[in-house]
């Protein structure tokens, strides 16, 4: 009777594995989908690491320019290159705004290929506020929170 029960185990999974197999879905696009939510969410970490820093460096500067933001982040942080420039590859942080208005940082977290558009991450804080971006374009600067495809309150998925 064991044997038995082990036998129909053993059908059920391999039944379950076929069906699995013909539902048409490439399971290399399910694993690029995987990679690429992973590079967003790392990319995603290191802005929100920047934003940290930032907050610091403006407390210490009383609202420094732009420029003096981006050079103060490069200080603090080898790992990334922060440029007032739009990213052109992954590990470049544009940063945007400063003074006295709100911040953003824009980074491609998958500079895309093979017919796959490049995907940009940007978080935007002002107001006592803090705004995500994930799309296929680079978000524009706004000193008003930013609304609209590709933005919202919480981190993306």
């Amino acid at each position: 009777m064991r044997g038995m029960r082990h036998i129909t185990c053993l059908l059920a999974v391999a039944v379950a594995a076929a069906a699995g197999g013909c539902a048409g879905e490439d399971p290399a696009q399910g694993l690029a989908d995987g990679v690429d939510k992973a590079r967003a969410a790392k990319t995603l970490t290191s802005l929100q690491t920047a934003l940290v820093t930032l907050s610091l460096v403006q407390v210490d500067s009383g609202g420094a320019a732009v420029q003096d933001l981006a050079a103060a982040l490069q200080s603090k942080d080898p790992t990334n290159r922060y440029t007032t420039a739009a990213p052109t590859a992954t590990g470049v942080v544009q940063v945007l705004g400063g003074g006295s208005g709100p911040v953003m940082l824009v980074a491609i977290s998958d500079a895309g290929s093979e017919g796959r558009p490049a995907q940009y991450v940007g978080v935007w804080q002002g107001s006592g506020a803090t705004m995500y971006y994930a799309g296929t374009a680079a978000p524009a600067y706004t000193a008003a929170a930013p609304a609209g495809p590709g933005w919202g309150s919480t981190l993306p998925q």
